[in-house]
């Protein structure tokens, strides 16, 4: 039975200060930024729509929690349960009952406050308190408009106070906004879990982990305190934040073998017992702190916030949680350089879930961490080395930073002032090495942050440089800083490069050293070399067996996007997918017994030739020309490396210019792709994570 009534906000405020609205385990936590808080009072101020909201009202209380808010009581009556809302009326509460509201990602509470004379609403800030006209608003409902009114007035005229004193009330009168209240009654907790999955899945509000953990709760009360709880334990130790679906994504690939989450919460697509739960969270539990003590100790990444993805944690856990006490010093080697790999080839940035699937079935294979390189490489290309390339318009919240961090852990390096080792707890820094104020006089500090922040320009300190050096070029403080502390973070020692107008060749130098470290290092932990390095041939060979994996997943990805099931017999040239299906016929004939392992769009675009890629691009170029632009580029680029794959798959001689033009089509087909990469997967706000780490230290 669903009823509806309109309610103030106020009423709806002192039922959640009274105990009497609370939020189900099935809701995530808070997990708004200050602006939308900000952005929900002006709205109300405006008398904008705001929404609806949702309740349960039930005799059978689950397993719930309040509304993020200190010191509400809890009411000895029927409660109602707060299903779609949660956000605001967290927000509403806090600020509205004086209370302090703390989000996920800082430990001080926010403020928001409004100015009387522009009627803006902000996020306080330092400019906020030196200005005049700012009130808080959390003030104002504690206290009333007449007492916030006492802090403006000083020098107004009477019309502007009545003018101010109107625009106080004006926002005090937010507590009489009505919501519209849906009331769901007389429904068990697994019906009002499916409605709530329902009405979440359609959106944007809900992610897969939010609905999978919804569905959990209704099966395993206590789940999302039992994650809280870890979650805040890693957090406070390590500065990481694990989100929910890292901790499903591995409880998922215990039960199933999949990293899928939608078999928690799809119908009878379910593959999960209730009773299988408890025990899969101890086992990835249990993984999951192992290889964080992993990355810590035999990795010498003890700077978690520097990874760019917390995915390599899942394929980490299963592996643990596999081998458990019966890993070798060897499968140990193996599964650290397959660490350093996955981190520089970005394993997790695309299509992490098809990733995580093929690492946890190469756990199968008799040698497991051999067999997860192998999985990589064959996205990447056999043995490919790590060039300059790889780390240009790489910033500080790419893999090559936490990469460059582990190189400088390994020479042992020191802050290049106070010689303190780097790692540890202490408090850790990135340095400009070409500090912005330099770089200001050549280039737009907003416009070439790609230029300034690059990797090639950070160093890691243990403390804030001297702000004299923050004005000065390397060419003026270098020279006073022990050289074995700058080759320790691989600074090309040629002061030639020192200067503003040598930046570009000074950065283009480090790159390389990194780079070269980098090879250094993974090879290290393999008994023979196992990159390929030197040969021009050999390189462009395996750039372009990356290439045609990233090419095969991507023409996957878009026509099962825009045709299902029904993409081969639509979006497949009829040519094209009869040499598919005859080569499918020649497989199987040979080994039967993988008759049922080419089901999916992906599977069998295995048995496509390099060039039929392109033919399938171009039949569908609706789908790609967001990725790869106009088509006469694309065919000139494509054909290019088709004709030097050929060449290298049949051991035929190819020309210098075929090479070179072969170069320039992969560099413009590995831009595109990088591109896209990077609109998928959108960048952290420019702040320091390793000052936000060190305040948690």
């Amino acid at each position: 039975m669903i009823t509806s009534q309109d309610r103030e906000i106020q009423s709806l405020i002192n039922d959640i200060r009274d105990g009497k609205l609370l939020l189900p385990e099935m809701q995530r936590g808070y997990v708004w930024k200050a602006p939308q808080v900000r952005n929900l009072f002006d709205s109300l101020y405006r008398n904008y729509p705001s929404g609806q909201l949702l309740v349960w009202e039930t005799d059978d209380l689950p397993f719930s929690r309040q509304v993020s808010v200190e010191e509400v009581e809890h009411a000895q009556r029927r409660p109602q349960l707060l299903l779609d809302g949660q956000q605001r009326l967290t927000s509403l509460a806090a600020v509205m009952l004086g209370r302090p509201l703390i989000v996920r990602d800082t430990k001080r509470p926010i403020d928001i406050v409004f100015n009387v004379f522009t009627e803006r609403f902000e996020v306080a800030g330092v400019r906020q308190r030196g200005e005049t006209g700012w009130i808080s608003v959390s003030k104002l409902f504690t206290s009333g408009p007449m007492r916030a009114l006492r802090e403006v007035r000083d020098g107004l005229s009477d019309d502007e106070e009545d003018k101010v004193l109107e625009r106080l009330t004006r926002l005090d009168n937010i507590k009489s906004y009505k919501y519209r209240v849906n009331v769901l009654e007389g429904i068990n907790y697994e019906e009002v879990t499916d409605i709530f999955v329902r009405i979440n899945s359609g959106g944007t509000i809900l992610n897969n982990a939010d609905l999978a953990l919804a569905q959990i709760s209704a099966r395993w009360r206590g789940v999302t305190d039992e994650f809280h709880k870890f979650q805040w334990g890693i957090y406070t130790k390590h500065s990481l934040w694990l989100d929910n679906g890292v901790m499903l994504r591995t409880m998922s690939l215990l039960l199933s073998n999949q990293s899928r989450l939608s078999q928690f919460f799809r119908g009878d697509q379910r593959r999960v017992a209730v009773e299988d739960i408890p025990d899969a969270w101890n086992r990835a539990r249990s993984g999951l702190l192992t290889a964080i003590e992993f990355l810590i100790h035999n990795c010498k990444i003890d700077r978690l916030s520097l990874l760019p993805t917390s995915y390599i944690l899942i394929t980490l856990a299963a592996f643990f949680d596999r081998f458990q006490q019966q890993i070798t010093t060897e499968q140990s080697r193996d599964l650290q350089r397959w660490v350093y790999l996955a981190l520089a080839w970005s394993r997790y940035s695309n299509a992490s879930e098809t990733a995580l699937d093929q690492d946890y079935a190469a756990l199968n294979k008799p040698n497991p961490a051999k067999a997860m390189i192998e999985s990589l490489e064959d996205k990447v290309g056999r043995g490919r080395s790590i060039s300059e390339r790889e780390l240009r318009d790489q910033r500080k919240n790419s893999p090559f930073m936490v990469l460059s961090y582990v190189l400088a852990r390994e020479a042992e390096a020191q802050d290049w002032f106070n010689s303190v080792k780097l790692g540890g707890s202490q408090p850790l820094e990135l340095h400009h090495i070409f500090p912005k104020a330099v770089l200001a006089k050549k280039y737009n500090l907003r416009a070439d942050t790609l230029i300034i922040d690059q990797v090639a320009n950070l160093a890691f300190l243990s403390s804030k440089a001297n702000n004299s050096i923050s004005s000065r070029q390397p060419a003026e403080y270098l020279p006073k800083i022990e050289e074995r502390r700058l080759r320790a973070q691989h600074v090309p020692m040629d002061p030639a490069l020192w200067t503003l107008d040598q930046f570009e060749a000074f950065a283009l130098q480090r790159r390389t050293m990194l780079a070269d470290a980098l090879n250094t290092l993974i090879d290290s932990l393999s008994d023979a070399p196992s990159l390929v390095r030197g040969s021009e041939k050999a390189q462009l060979e395996s750039r372009i067996e990356a290439l045609e994996h990233q090419l095969r997943d991507l023409v996957a990805d878009r026509l099962t996007e825009a045709r299902g099931e029904g993409a081969l017999e639509h979006c497949i040239p009829q040519n094209t997918r009869r040499g598919i299906e005859s080569r499918l016929r020649q497989r199987v004939g040979k080994n039967p017994f993988e008759a049922d392992e080419f089901r999916t769009l992906g599977d069998l675009l295995q048995f496509c030739q390099f060039s039929d890629y392109a033919r399938i691009m171009r039949d569908n170029w609706v789908l790609f020309s967001d990725t790869f632009g106009e088509g006469k580029s694309f065919d000139q680029h494509i054909a290019a490396v088709t004709t030097a794959r050929n060449a290298f798959a049949h051991n035929n001689p190819i020309g210098k210019a075929d090479l070179l033009s072969a170069e320039a089509g992969l560099i413009w087909m590995e831009d595109c792709l990088r591109a896209l990469a990077d609109r998928e997967e959108p960048e952290a706000e420019d702040e320091d994570i390793l000052a936000e780490a060190a305040e948690v230290a």
